[in-house]
């Protein structure tokens, strides 16, 4: 929907889960020479001010990011360890990098990425951003400018539309990422049907599903997950899928009337590479130790 701004919401808690995991799927792509595709289907900004009055007055950030950053390194899970030097490098300017930002750290001369976000707004900030020097953290800790060896592909226009244009892409290796705001009730079945579009055209593609946790959505997002589940298992040659969700809140607790509906947020993966399962399962336990509230 056009009314969704991520700025509310970037760095919390479900940006950890899903950016955390979109970074071990493309260091995993990244372990073989081969040329692999992103799509982005719902791509935001690129890179967000941690200053942004939208973010600050929702405070979000400061129970996922933050929190995160706020943690003895030596004791995180390797991944979540990597996750947050990443981020830091950004941290440090004030800024939280977003999924299209964490694509162009992964990806390598060769590589192919399509971004798409059809917020007007949103689409003119990413236009920007990808122009703009990457951040790594440098030797000594401060952060390093570098260029992204590829040129995004950016479309304005509808992301499931989009997506049925770019599946198959030329080179049938890679990732497609689909985290839609879920305001709107039709997501769920509009997720459905492009996943299901997805596997049946590029079948060898690995597909990172975001989800909220919302107390007055759990039926559709149980419904949505075992479609997806049981489709995979019925193509001549079966799929491995796998779920990762993460519980901050206690969902019982939670008013259906005020406040915030979302408990949590999970990642629904088709085509998990080697070991993500073993990987999100360590993030998984971490952050609902630590990032609880």
């Amino acid at each position: 929907m056009l009314s969704y701004q991520h700025e509310y919401h970037a760095g919390n808690h479900a940006d950890v889960l899903k950016h955390a995991c979109l970074l071990a799927i493309l260091r995993s792509l990244c372990k073989k020479d081969k040329p692999f595709t992103v799509i982005d289907s719902h791509a935001g900004a690129g890179r967000f001010r941690l200053d942004d009055e939208r973010l600050l007055k929702t405070g979000e950030a400061k129970d996922g990011i933050e929190a995160l950053l706020a943690q003895d390194r030596d004791v995180m899970p390797p991944l979540l360890h990597d996750y947050a030097v990443l981020e830091e490098a950004y941290h440090d300017r004030g800024l939280y990098a977003g999924s299209p930002e964490i694509e162009r750290l992964c990806l390598r001369e060769g590589d192919a990425l399509h971004l798409v976000e059809k917020h007007p707004a949103a689409h003119e900030s990413l236009a920007a951003h990808v122009r703009e020097s990457l951040l790594r953290a440098g030797a000594d800790a401060r952060p390093e400018e570098s260029r992204c060896p590829v040129r995004a592909d950016i479309r304005c226009e509808d992301s499931y539309t989009a997506l049925k244009a770019l599946c198959p892409p030329p080179v049938k290796r890679g990732l497609v990422l689909i985290d839609p705001s879920y305001e709107d009730a039709s997501d769920y079945e509009k997720v459905r049907d492009a996943v299901e579009n997805i596997i049946s055209k590029w079948n060898t593609a690995v597909i990172a599903l975001w989800f909220p946790l919302l107390v007055r959505r759990k039926n559709e997002t149980a419904q949505l997950l075992s479609s997806l589940e049981d489709f995979a298992k019925m193509q001549a040659v079966p799929k491995e899928t796998m779920r990762c969700t993460v519980c901050v809140r206690d969902a019982d607790a939670l008013n259906e009337e005020a406040g915030s509906h979302l408990y949590g947020s999970g990642m629904f993966i088709v085509n998990p590479p080697w070991k993500l399962k073993e990987e999100m399962e360590k993030v998984r336990k971490y952050m609902e130790e630590k990032l609880s509230f």
